[in-house]
Protein backbone atom coordinates (compact mmCIF):
# COMPACT_ATOMS: atom_id res chain seq x y z
CA UNK A 1 0.00 0.00 0.00
CA UNK A 2 0.73 3.35 -0.29
CA UNK A 3 3.20 4.66 2.07
CA UNK A 4 0.79 7.17 3.84
CA UNK A 5 -1.87 5.05 3.71
CA UNK A 6 0.74 2.67 5.74
CA UNK A 7 1.51 5.18 8.50
CA UNK A 8 -1.74 6.19 8.62
CA UNK A 9 -3.05 2.58 9.91
CA UNK A 10 -0.01 2.55 12.16
CA UNK A 11 -0.29 5.61 13.81
CA UNK A 12 -4.81 5.75 14.32
CA UNK A 13 -6.08 4.65 16.90
CA UNK A 14 -9.94 3.61 17.49
CA UNK A 15 -11.04 5.08 13.64
CA UNK A 16 -11.55 2.39 10.80
CA UNK A 17 -9.02 3.26 8.17
CA UNK A 18 -9.72 2.49 4.44
CA UNK A 19 -7.01 0.97 2.50
CA UNK A 20 -8.58 0.90 -1.05
CA UNK A 21 -5.70 1.31 -3.09
CA UNK A 22 -3.74 -1.34 -1.86
CA UNK A 23 -3.03 -4.84 -3.38
CA UNK A 24 -1.97 -8.33 -2.09
CA UNK A 25 -0.04 -11.22 -2.83
CA UNK A 26 -0.98 -14.51 -0.78
CA UNK A 27 0.81 -17.51 -1.29
CA UNK A 28 3.30 -15.84 -4.22
CA UNK A 29 0.06 -14.99 -6.06
CA UNK A 30 -0.76 -11.37 -6.51
CA UNK A 31 -4.85 -10.27 -6.23
CA UNK A 32 -6.54 -7.26 -6.99
CA UNK A 33 -8.28 -5.71 -3.79
CA UNK A 34 -11.55 -4.39 -3.80
CA UNK A 35 -12.00 -3.12 -0.73
CA UNK A 36 -10.19 -3.09 2.38
CA UNK A 37 -9.84 -1.57 6.00
CA UNK A 38 -9.31 -1.81 9.20
CA UNK A 39 -11.75 -3.33 11.70
CA UNK A 40 -12.44 -4.20 15.12
CA UNK A 41 -13.26 -2.08 18.36
CA UNK A 42 -10.43 -2.22 21.12
CA UNK A 43 -8.16 -3.54 18.61
CA UNK A 44 -8.54 -0.95 16.67
CA UNK A 45 -6.62 1.08 19.42
CA UNK A 46 -3.12 -0.85 19.16
CA UNK A 47 -0.67 -0.14 16.41
CA UNK A 48 -0.75 -3.66 14.55
CA UNK A 49 -4.74 -3.47 12.86
CA UNK A 50 -6.98 -6.30 11.84
CA UNK A 51 -8.23 -5.88 8.40
CA UNK A 52 -11.59 -6.43 6.49
CA UNK A 53 -10.48 -7.95 3.00
CA UNK A 54 -12.29 -8.29 -0.39
CA UNK A 55 -10.80 -9.24 -3.34
CA UNK A 56 -11.79 -8.78 -6.67
CA UNK A 57 -11.36 -12.22 -7.74
CA UNK A 58 -11.71 -15.48 -5.63
CA UNK A 59 -8.58 -17.63 -3.97
CA UNK A 60 -8.17 -21.01 -3.32
CA UNK A 61 -6.86 -22.07 -0.08
CA UNK A 62 -5.83 -25.29 1.48
CA UNK A 63 -7.34 -25.07 4.77
CA UNK A 64 -7.39 -28.13 7.11
CA UNK A 65 -6.77 -30.73 4.42
CA UNK A 66 -9.11 -29.35 2.00
CA UNK A 67 -9.10 -26.59 -1.04
CA UNK A 68 -11.37 -23.61 0.45
CA UNK A 69 -12.58 -20.69 -1.96
CA UNK A 70 -11.98 -17.76 -0.44
CA UNK A 71 -12.97 -14.19 -1.49
CA UNK A 72 -13.99 -11.94 1.59
CA UNK A 73 -12.27 -12.37 4.67
CA UNK A 74 -11.06 -11.08 8.13
CA UNK A 75 -7.08 -10.77 8.96
CA UNK A 76 -7.44 -10.70 12.87
CA UNK A 77 -4.30 -9.07 14.68
CA UNK A 78 -4.76 -11.60 17.76
CA UNK A 79 -3.50 -8.41 19.70
CA UNK A 80 -5.60 -9.48 22.96
CA UNK A 81 -5.06 -13.22 22.57
CA UNK A 82 -1.99 -13.94 24.64
CA UNK A 83 -0.13 -16.59 23.11
CA UNK A 84 -2.32 -16.43 20.57
CA UNK A 85 -3.75 -19.34 20.54
CA UNK A 86 -7.33 -19.27 22.24
CA UNK A 87 -9.10 -18.56 18.97
CA UNK A 88 -8.08 -21.00 16.64
CA UNK A 89 -8.20 -24.00 19.50
CA UNK A 90 -11.70 -22.97 20.27
CA UNK A 91 -12.43 -22.68 16.55
CA UNK A 92 -11.47 -25.69 15.84
CA UNK A 93 -13.33 -27.14 18.64
CA UNK A 94 -16.04 -26.31 17.40
CA UNK A 95 -16.09 -26.83 14.13
CA UNK A 96 -15.43 -30.35 15.16
CA UNK A 97 -19.02 -29.94 16.99
CA UNK A 98 -20.74 -28.82 14.32
CA UNK A 99 -21.57 -24.94 15.14
CA UNK A 100 -18.30 -23.04 13.71
CA UNK A 101 -19.03 -23.09 10.05
CA UNK A 102 -16.68 -20.45 8.99
CA UNK A 103 -12.94 -21.24 7.19
CA UNK A 104 -9.74 -20.20 9.26
CA UNK A 105 -6.41 -20.66 9.26
CA UNK A 106 -2.85 -19.26 10.95
CA UNK A 107 -0.91 -17.04 8.22
CA UNK A 108 1.75 -14.34 8.56
CA UNK A 109 0.89 -10.69 7.38
CA UNK A 110 4.02 -8.49 5.93
CA UNK A 111 2.55 -5.04 4.74
CA UNK A 112 5.07 -3.10 2.58
CA UNK A 113 7.85 -6.05 3.20
CA UNK A 114 7.39 -5.13 7.13
CA UNK A 115 6.41 -7.91 9.59
CA UNK A 116 3.02 -7.50 11.34
CA UNK A 117 2.98 -10.77 12.90
CA UNK A 118 0.86 -13.66 13.29
CA UNK A 119 -2.83 -13.31 12.46
CA UNK A 120 -6.00 -15.25 12.20
CA UNK A 121 -7.14 -15.31 8.48
CA UNK A 122 -11.13 -16.11 8.89
CA UNK A 123 -13.55 -16.09 6.91
CA UNK A 124 -16.62 -13.25 7.17
CA UNK A 125 -19.80 -14.56 8.60
CA UNK A 126 -21.64 -13.16 5.88
CA UNK A 127 -19.57 -14.40 3.47
CA UNK A 128 -20.41 -17.93 5.11
CA UNK A 129 -24.34 -17.67 5.25
CA UNK A 130 -24.14 -16.53 1.50
CA UNK A 131 -22.14 -20.42 0.85
CA UNK A 132 -25.21 -21.46 3.05
CA UNK A 133 -27.25 -19.91 1.25
CA UNK A 134 -29.08 -18.05 4.18
CA UNK A 135 -31.52 -15.31 3.15
CA UNK A 136 -30.87 -13.25 6.43
CA UNK A 137 -28.26 -13.02 8.83
CA UNK A 138 -28.13 -10.40 12.18
CA UNK A 139 -25.42 -10.12 14.68
CA UNK A 140 -27.05 -10.68 18.26
CA UNK A 141 -25.95 -7.47 20.58
CA UNK A 142 -26.36 -6.60 24.31
CA UNK A 143 -29.85 -7.08 25.42
CA UNK A 144 -30.39 -9.18 22.43
CA UNK A 145 -31.07 -6.26 19.96
CA UNK A 146 -29.66 -6.29 16.40
CA UNK A 147 -26.27 -5.28 15.85
CA UNK A 148 -25.96 -5.57 11.98
CA UNK A 149 -28.74 -6.93 9.59
CA UNK A 150 -27.40 -9.02 6.37
CA UNK A 151 -30.27 -9.22 4.00
CA UNK A 152 -29.81 -11.54 0.95
CA UNK A 153 -33.73 -11.80 -0.41
CA UNK A 154 -35.15 -8.81 -2.67
CA UNK A 155 -38.45 -9.17 -0.98
CA UNK A 156 -38.22 -6.23 1.98
CA UNK A 157 -40.92 -8.28 3.41
CA UNK A 158 -39.29 -11.65 3.68
CA UNK A 159 -36.70 -10.01 5.64
CA UNK A 160 -39.15 -8.30 7.86
CA UNK A 161 -40.99 -11.57 8.75
CA UNK A 162 -37.61 -12.73 9.26
CA UNK A 163 -36.77 -10.02 11.92
CA UNK A 164 -40.19 -10.13 13.34
CA UNK A 165 -39.00 -13.95 13.79
CA UNK A 166 -36.05 -13.09 16.03
CA UNK A 167 -38.17 -10.84 18.14
CA UNK A 168 -40.66 -12.81 18.19
CA UNK A 169 -38.62 -15.44 20.22
CA UNK A 170 -37.33 -12.81 22.94
CA UNK A 171 -41.08 -12.06 23.72
CA UNK A 172 -42.27 -15.81 24.03
CA UNK A 173 -39.83 -15.89 26.87
CA UNK A 174 -42.32 -14.19 29.00
CA UNK A 175 -45.49 -15.93 27.48
CA UNK A 176 -44.44 -19.42 27.62
CA UNK A 177 -42.46 -21.85 30.24
CA UNK A 178 -41.52 -25.67 30.18
CA UNK A 179 -42.77 -27.85 26.86
CA UNK A 180 -44.94 -25.26 25.35
CA UNK A 181 -41.77 -22.53 25.69
CA UNK A 182 -39.32 -25.24 24.30
CA UNK A 183 -41.17 -26.36 20.88
CA UNK A 184 -41.56 -22.49 20.37
CA UNK A 185 -38.03 -22.11 20.34
CA UNK A 186 -37.45 -25.50 18.22
CA UNK A 187 -39.63 -24.14 15.69
CA UNK A 188 -36.96 -21.06 15.48
CA UNK A 189 -33.90 -21.92 16.39
CA UNK A 190 -31.56 -24.85 15.98
CA UNK A 191 -32.30 -25.17 19.37
CA UNK A 192 -29.56 -28.25 19.87
CA UNK A 193 -26.68 -26.13 18.37
CA UNK A 194 -27.44 -23.18 20.43
CA UNK A 195 -27.00 -25.22 23.50
CA UNK A 196 -24.44 -27.03 22.66
CA UNK A 197 -22.87 -23.47 21.63
CA UNK A 198 -23.45 -22.51 25.59
CA UNK A 199 -22.67 -25.57 26.86
CA UNK A 200 -19.12 -25.78 25.26
CA UNK A 201 -18.83 -21.80 26.51
CA UNK A 202 -19.29 -23.23 30.16
CA UNK A 203 -16.80 -25.86 29.31
CA UNK A 204 -13.89 -23.61 28.73
CA UNK A 205 -15.41 -20.69 30.66
CA UNK A 206 -15.64 -18.35 27.85
CA UNK A 207 -16.00 -14.62 29.68
CA UNK A 208 -17.44 -12.88 27.00
CA UNK A 209 -19.75 -14.43 24.59
CA UNK A 210 -23.59 -13.08 25.19
CA UNK A 211 -23.15 -10.58 22.17
CA UNK A 212 -20.37 -12.32 20.53
CA UNK A 213 -22.73 -14.21 18.18
CA UNK A 214 -24.82 -14.26 14.71
CA UNK A 215 -28.00 -15.89 14.15
CA UNK A 216 -28.65 -16.88 10.57
CA UNK A 217 -31.52 -18.02 8.47
CA UNK A 218 -31.46 -22.00 7.55
CA UNK A 219 -32.02 -22.52 4.07
CA UNK A 220 -33.10 -26.05 4.77
CA UNK A 221 -35.79 -25.00 7.48
CA UNK A 222 -36.08 -21.64 7.81
CA UNK A 223 -34.80 -21.67 11.83
CA UNK A 224 -32.34 -19.28 12.78
CA UNK A 225 -29.04 -21.32 13.37
CA UNK A 226 -25.83 -19.87 15.19
CA UNK A 227 -22.12 -18.64 14.05
CA UNK A 228 -20.11 -17.98 17.11
CA UNK A 229 -17.19 -15.02 17.14
CA UNK A 230 -14.38 -13.91 19.59
CA UNK A 231 -12.66 -16.77 21.67
CA UNK A 232 -10.08 -14.11 23.58
CA UNK A 233 -11.39 -14.62 26.69
CA UNK A 234 -11.49 -18.16 27.63
CA UNK A 235 -10.29 -19.74 30.88
CA UNK A 236 -11.99 -16.74 33.13
CA UNK A 237 -12.77 -17.22 36.74
CA UNK A 238 -16.10 -15.50 36.09
CA UNK A 239 -17.96 -13.94 33.61
CA UNK A 240 -17.16 -10.35 31.82
CA UNK A 241 -21.28 -9.75 32.55
CA UNK A 242 -24.05 -11.02 33.53
CA UNK A 243 -22.82 -11.47 37.53
CA UNK A 244 -26.17 -9.79 38.84
CA UNK A 245 -28.30 -12.18 36.91
CA UNK A 246 -26.37 -15.57 38.30
CA UNK A 247 -27.58 -14.70 41.56
CA UNK A 248 -31.34 -14.97 40.56
CA UNK A 249 -30.99 -18.50 38.97
CA UNK A 250 -29.49 -21.87 40.60
CA UNK A 251 -25.69 -21.22 40.89
CA UNK A 252 -25.21 -25.49 40.13
CA UNK A 253 -26.76 -24.68 36.49
CA UNK A 254 -24.05 -25.67 34.00
CA UNK A 255 -24.28 -22.04 31.84
CA UNK A 256 -21.27 -19.98 32.51
CA UNK A 257 -22.92 -16.00 31.44
CA UNK A 258 -26.77 -15.57 31.85
CA UNK A 259 -26.48 -11.76 30.38
CA UNK A 260 -28.86 -12.58 27.85
CA UNK A 261 -32.57 -13.10 28.33
CA UNK A 262 -32.63 -16.71 26.75
CA UNK A 263 -29.54 -17.96 28.36
CA UNK A 264 -31.09 -16.92 31.66
CA UNK A 265 -34.47 -17.88 30.66
CA UNK A 266 -32.52 -21.52 29.72
CA UNK A 267 -30.88 -22.01 32.88
CA UNK A 268 -34.30 -21.00 35.57
CA UNK A 269 -36.89 -22.99 33.93
CA UNK A 270 -36.32 -26.60 34.84
CA UNK A 271 -37.93 -28.28 31.98
CA UNK A 272 -35.94 -26.11 29.24
CA UNK A 273 -33.11 -26.76 31.55
CA UNK A 274 -33.25 -30.52 31.27
CA UNK A 275 -33.33 -30.08 27.77
CA UNK A 276 -29.94 -28.57 27.77
CA UNK A 277 -28.22 -30.89 30.23
CA UNK A 278 -29.06 -33.59 27.97
CA UNK A 279 -27.54 -31.77 24.89
CA UNK A 280 -24.45 -30.60 27.42
CA UNK A 281 -23.71 -34.49 28.20
CA UNK A 282 -24.20 -35.34 24.80
CA UNK A 283 -21.39 -32.35 23.94
CA UNK A 284 -18.97 -34.04 26.45
CA UNK A 285 -19.78 -37.24 25.49
CA UNK A 286 -18.68 -35.62 21.81
CA UNK A 287 -16.25 -33.63 23.14
CA UNK A 288 -13.41 -36.10 24.38
CA UNK A 289 -10.06 -35.95 26.20
CA UNK A 290 -8.14 -36.99 22.74
CA UNK A 291 -10.36 -34.09 21.07
CA UNK A 292 -9.48 -31.36 23.51
CA UNK A 293 -5.31 -32.28 23.25
CA UNK A 294 -5.23 -33.18 19.46
CA UNK A 295 -6.98 -29.73 18.81
CA UNK A 296 -4.47 -28.50 21.39
CA UNK A 297 -1.10 -30.01 19.53
CA UNK A 298 -2.12 -29.02 16.26
CA UNK A 299 -2.11 -25.53 17.04
CA UNK A 300 1.22 -26.06 18.52
CA UNK A 301 2.53 -26.91 15.53
CA UNK A 302 0.89 -24.44 13.17
CA UNK A 303 2.58 -21.60 15.77
CA UNK A 304 5.99 -23.20 15.93
CA UNK A 305 6.10 -22.75 12.27
CA UNK A 306 5.03 -19.83 12.24
CA UNK A 307 6.39 -18.20 15.19
CA UNK A 308 10.05 -19.78 14.04
CA UNK A 309 10.97 -16.55 12.57
CA UNK A 310 12.12 -13.88 15.02
CA UNK A 311 11.19 -11.14 12.86
CA UNK A 312 7.28 -12.75 12.86
CA UNK A 313 7.40 -13.26 16.65
CA UNK A 314 9.03 -10.10 17.96
CA UNK A 315 6.19 -8.51 15.33
CA UNK A 316 3.83 -10.32 17.00
CA UNK A 317 2.83 -7.96 20.13
CA UNK A 318 0.02 -9.12 22.76
CA UNK A 319 -1.46 -5.35 23.60
CA UNK A 320 1.66 -3.89 21.30
CA UNK A 321 4.20 -5.07 24.59
CA UNK A 322 5.10 -8.12 24.57
CA UNK A 323 6.45 -10.31 21.48
CA UNK A 324 5.31 -13.57 20.67
CA UNK A 325 7.53 -16.32 22.82
CA UNK A 326 6.93 -19.98 21.81
CA UNK A 327 7.66 -21.60 24.94
CA UNK A 328 5.98 -19.60 26.94
CA UNK A 329 2.99 -20.36 24.85
CA UNK A 330 3.40 -24.11 24.55
CA UNK A 331 3.07 -23.79 28.93
CA UNK A 332 0.42 -21.90 28.72
CA UNK A 333 -1.67 -24.15 26.25
CA UNK A 334 -0.71 -27.62 27.99
CA UNK A 335 -1.77 -26.07 31.28
CA UNK A 336 -4.88 -24.63 30.16
CA UNK A 337 -5.44 -28.53 27.99
CA UNK A 338 -4.77 -30.05 31.02
CA UNK A 339 -7.28 -27.95 33.00
CA UNK A 340 -9.95 -28.21 30.40
CA UNK A 341 -9.63 -31.74 30.23
CA UNK A 342 -10.02 -32.50 33.91
CA UNK A 343 -13.21 -30.13 33.81
CA UNK A 344 -14.65 -32.18 31.13
CA UNK A 345 -13.76 -35.66 32.53
CA UNK A 346 -14.82 -34.33 36.15
CA UNK A 347 -18.29 -33.15 34.62
CA UNK A 348 -18.52 -36.03 32.45
CA UNK A 349 -18.38 -38.30 36.07
CA UNK A 350 -21.13 -36.54 37.67
CA UNK A 351 -23.05 -36.23 34.37
CA UNK A 352 -23.47 -39.99 34.02
CA UNK A 353 -24.22 -40.69 37.67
Amino acid sequence: MEKKSFQSLQSSEGTKINLNAAGMTINGNAFEVKEMHSRGNNSLNFKRKSLSVDLKKETSLMLDGMSVPLRKFHLLNLVMDKYSWHNRWAYLNMSALGIFPLHSTYCTLWINDQPQGIFLLVEKPHEASLRLKSPYMLRRGVQHKIDGEYIDTPSKAEAAEYRKKYQQMYHNLGRFNGEELFSALESTLAIEDYFRWMGFNYLIMNGDYSDELYLYIRAEDGRFDIIPWDYDDIFKPLPHEGSEARGEVDRNRMVFSIEDDLDKKIASDPIIYQHYFEAFKRLCMDLTEDQLRKTGQQVLKELEILGSDPRVAEASRFLDKTSFDMEAAKTDLNIAINSVVNRRNALTKNLLK
